[in-house]
C-alpha cells in the first residue's frame, strides 16, 4: 500500500509540475525570464538537469526543497503547485501515464 500511495504522490507531481511548465510556456512575454525548459528549469534552481527530468517523468520524488526550487525556477510560488496538485484526478494520472509509456 505505501508503495502504491508513493508512486501516487510521484505521478501527481509530475503532473502538476508538467501544467504549470505548459502554462508557462503559455504565458510568453517578451523579458520575461520564465524558464521554459528542464535545462532553464534546472540553471534557474541550482539542481542537475537529470533531477529535474525525473522529478517531471515522475522517476523520482523530489524532497520539498527540491520541489519548491522547480516551481520557482518556473516563476511559480508553491501555492499555485498546490492547486493544481489538488485538482488532479485518476483521470488525469491515467492521461499522464498513457503519454509517458507512448514517449518512451
Amino acid at each position: 500500500m505505501k508503495k502504491e500511495s508513493i508512486q501516487l504522490i510521484r505521478f501527481k507531481i509530475a503532473f502538476s509540475l508538467n501544467e504549470l511548465l505548459m502554462m508557462s510556456k503559455d504565458f510568453n512575454q517578451e523579458g520575461d525570464e520564465i524558464a521554459k525548459s528542464y535545462n532553464q528549469i534546472a540553471l534557474n534552481a541550482d539542481l542537475r538537469k537529470a533531477t529535474v527530468s525525473d522529478t517531471f517523468n515522475a522517476k523520482s520524488a523530489p524532497s520539498a526543497t527540491t520541489l519548491v526550487l522547480i516551481v520557482e525556477a518556473m516563476g511559480f510560488k508553491l501555492n499555485d503547485f498546490a492547486e493544481i496538485y489538488d485538482s488532479v484526478t485518476d483521470a488525469d494520472i491515467g492521461k499522464f501515464k498513457t503519454l509517458k509509456k507512448k514517449l518512451e
